[in-house]
């Protein structure tokens, strides 16, 4: 496992050296300030319902800053996402980057979203390390990767666009890592890395179990600070199993995937974790295409900023959703409940937490 990170580290100084060296970063509009116009959307999915969603599922006190570019969706993949807006499967609100195959630019990207006050905010920040899906480009994940810094994060995106093994994790870990050291960085001095969750969505849901498995010391070869407290795979792809994972996990699915089907998930990774505390919940409403949606349709919304101000921040009120006998996310209607087969669950360890 080391000398797969130390591999990794040429390749990731070399791409971060291909960044801006200025790191001029556009502020991006907070979304409580588009357009009905811009909002509207070819989408007949259902909104986002239940307490999460209505407590947390709106963009945070932050506005937001990032070094993505993003634009209209080109090339090979902009014509794959064409297609499936036409037949209502993604809306109208997705963006991508200008990276291969949905543009010219280098396949392999990482991008960094933050509050613009970052400097002005009392201490470092928990960071959030999302990779995307297989064949998906990091813009198309902007609209939570926004939510998420807005409620106070420093959120690293990376891809190659097949974002299935940890090398997009360990990547973003050294842009964290390289940024919070940068003097001439608007994150010099920031970033929390004793506070990183692992996340992802479909293949980097995967790479998401896959690097909260690998072992504190090697991860600490990326950055002598650097702990991982949480993971949150969501709608994780086949390519991993769950029961090295050495974090607090969220594993979420959605009733209507039918990429990563979730009784999959249920039976190959969520109840084989046991080293950690675990939970699992399936949205009632969610396709695999759900996190890539304007926050309003994304299921996931809510309780992913939820996790994030647990596991990062220890926020007395997100906590409640995970822990204690009567925990929200048990009762959260956005989610299967009862007797379902997917209901929501979670594990031994989760149960004895206070």
């Amino acid at each position: 496992m080391k000398k797969m990170i130390l591999s990794v580290l040429a390749v990731s100084l070399s791409v971060l050296s291909c960044q801006n060296n200025d790191e001029t970063l556009e502020v991006v509009p907070d979304s409580r300030t588009s357009t009905a116009e811009q909002m509207a959307s070819k989408s007949n999915f259902f909104p986002a319902v239940g307490i999460a969603n209505e407590q947390y599922g709106k963009m945070g006190p932050y506005e937001v800053s990032t070094d993505a570019v993003l634009g209209e969706c080109g090339g090979l993949g902009g014509i794959v996402i064409d297609i499936l807006q036409s037949i209502n499967i993604l809306d109208n609100t997705i963006q991508c980057t200008n990276n291969l195959p949905y543009g010219n630019g280098f396949p392999i990207t990482t991008s960094v979203y933050y509050p613009s006050n970052i400097a002005s905010i009392p201490g470092k920040l928990p960071v959030v390390n999302f990779v995307g899906g297989i064949l998906s480009n990091e813009g198309n994940y902007a609209q939570m990767l926004k939510l998420w810094a807005s409620h106070g994060f420093v959120v690293v995106v990376s891809s190659d666009f097949i974002n299935s093994m940890p090398e997009m994790h360990i990547l973003g870990a050294f842009k964290a890592s390289k940024m919070n050291k940068d003097t001439q960085s608007p994150l010099y001095g920031k970033v929390d890395m004793s506070k990183m969750i692992i996340a992802g969505h479909s293949a980097g849901g995967g790479a998401s179990l896959l690097t909260s498995s690998i072992p504190e010391s090697a991860m600490k070869l990326i950055d002598p600070d650097l702990k991982v407290v949480g993971s949150l795979p969501i709608e994780p792809g086949p390519a991993a199993v769950s029961f090295t994972v050495k974090a607090p996990t969220l594993i979420l699915t959605g009733r209507f995937d039918i990429v990563v089907m979730p009784w999959y998930t249920k039976l190959h990774q969520s109840h084989l974790i046991n080293q950690s505390p675990a939970w699992a919940a399936t949205a009632t409403t969610a396709t695999h295409f759900s996190p890539t949606m304007e926050i309003s349709k994304n299921e996931f919304a809510g309780i992913s900023v939820a996790w994030l101000k647990y596991t990062g921040y220890n926020d007395t009120d997100a906590k409640a959703y995970f822990v204690g006998p009567n925990y929200k996310l048990k009762n959260d209607s956005q989610f299967l409940q009862g007797i379902h087969p997917y209901r929501v669950v979670r594990n031994q360890v989760a149960d004895n937490l206070q």
